[in-house]
């Protein structure tokens, strides 16, 4: 079982690379500034999956969470 556990996982890290070499970077703009809950939504796999995790990981949405977290305040205003 572990050595599927391990194919499974050595697949999905492959297909994500996959993703990210595919996914659209945010403009200069974007990412000259401090970039918002907006920016990663608009460019989710850079920012969750690739290059700019480490920056959104950073980033405060403005309630005390992080852009990669779940915030109940962000999406709560999302359902709105």
């Amino acid at each position: 079982m572990n050595e599927a556990f391990n194919a499974g996982m050595k697949a999905l890290r492959e297909h994500m690379a996959r993703e990210v070499e595919k996914a659209p970077v945010p403009p200069d703009d974007v990412l000259a500034r401090t970039i918002t809950r907006r920016d990663v939504q608009q460019y989710d796999v850079y920012f969750i999956w690739g290059p700019g995790r480490d920056i959104a990981s950073r980033t405060d949405c403005g309630h005390g969470y992080y852009l990669t977290d779940s915030c109940p305040c962000c999406d709560a205003d999302d359902d709105n």
